[in-house]
C-alpha cells in the first residue's frame, strides 16, 4: 500500500527506476518515446491517443498530441530529468488520484514499446514509484534545481555532488545540450517545452533567467549538504 497520499493541489516529487539499474534511457529512441509518454500519458483521453499510435502505421505525433490535448490534464509538470535508469518529476496533481493514473500509463508505455523493441517480457520498473509530498516553498525551488542538475551525474561524473564542480560554464552547456531535461524551459524565454506547464510558481520567484541560473550555479556548490533531503526512501 503506498504510503503517500495524493492530494489534488500540492505538489510531489516522483522517482522511478528501472529494474536493475539498466540504462534503457541512454539509447534516444527510448528516452524520445518515454518524452512523448510524458506528454500523451497526461491526459483524460491518453487513451485515445496512445490508441491512435498503434493502430496508425503511419500515425503522426502531432495528431497525438492534438488528441490528448482534448482531454483534461492529470497533472501539471514543472521540472523532469530523464536518467539513463530512472526518472524524476516534479508534478502537481490536478484530478484526484491523477499523479498515480499518469505515472501508471507512462511507465506502462514505456515498457510496452521496450519489451517490444528488445524481445523481452515483464515490468521495466522497480515496483511502485516513489513519491515525497513538496510542503514548503524552499523545498520547492531547491528541488528544481536538485532535478536539473541530476543529469551532471553522467555527463561530468558524481564527483560534482562533492563540491567538485570546478567549471560551471561547461556544466552549464553539457547541461542545456541533454535533450531530456525541462532545464531549457527556465533559462531560455523562447523555448518552448511540451511536458511543462504552470511552472511560473518557480520562475516567478526569480527576476529572470539569470537570476535562477545564479541559485542554480549556487546551489551546485554546496550540494554536498543538501543531498539528504532529496533522497526517497
Amino acid at each position: 500500500m503506498r504510503k503517500e497520499i495524493f492530494t489534488p493541489g500540492e505538489y510531489y516529487h516522483i522517482y522511478s527506476r528501472v529494474l536493475f539499474n539498466s540504462p534503457e534511457f541512454k539509447d534516444i529512441k527510448n528516452a524520445t518515446r518515454l518524452f512523448q509518454s510524458f506528454i500523451l500519458a497526461n491526459s483524460t483521453k491518453s487513451s485515445e491517443a496512445f490508441q491512435y499510435l498503434k493502430n496508425n502505421k503511419d500515425a503522426l505525433l502531432e495528431k497525438a498530441i492534438e488528441i490528448a490535448r482534448e482531454g483534461k490534464k492529470l497533472v501539471d509538470i514543472l521540472c523532469y530529468a530523464i536518467m539513463p535508469d530512472h526518472y524524476h518529476l516534479l508534478l502537481c496533481e490536478k484530478e484526484e488520484k491523477g499523479i498515480s493514473k499518469f505515472i501508471h500509463k507512462c511507465n506502462i508505455s514505456i515498457a510496452k514499446y521496450i519489451n517490444i523493441k528488445n524481445d523481452r517480457r515483464g515490468p521495466l520498473f522497480e515496483s511502485r514509484f516513489k513519491s515525497k509530498h513538496i510542503n514548503t516553498n524552499e523545498y520547492l525551488l531547491h528541488l528544481s534545481v536538485y532535478i536539473h542538475l541530476n543529469p551532471l551525474d553522467f555527463l561530468m561524473g558524481r564527483q560534482w555532488r562533492e563540491n567538485k564542480l570546478k567549471n560551471w560554464p561547461i556544466a552549464k552547456k553539457k547541461l542545456l545540450d541533454y535533450p531530456w531535461s525541462s532545464l531549457k524551459t527556465f533559462l531560455n524565454d523562447n523555448y518552448n517545452d511540451q511536458v511543462v506547464s504552470n511552472n511560473e510558481i518557480i520562475i516567478q520567484q526569480f527576476t529572470g533567467k539569470n537570476e535562477y541560473e545564479l541559485f542554480l550555479r549556487d546551489w551546485s556548490e554546496e550540494i554536498k549538504d543538501k543531498i539528504a533531503d532529496f533522497l526517497i526512501d
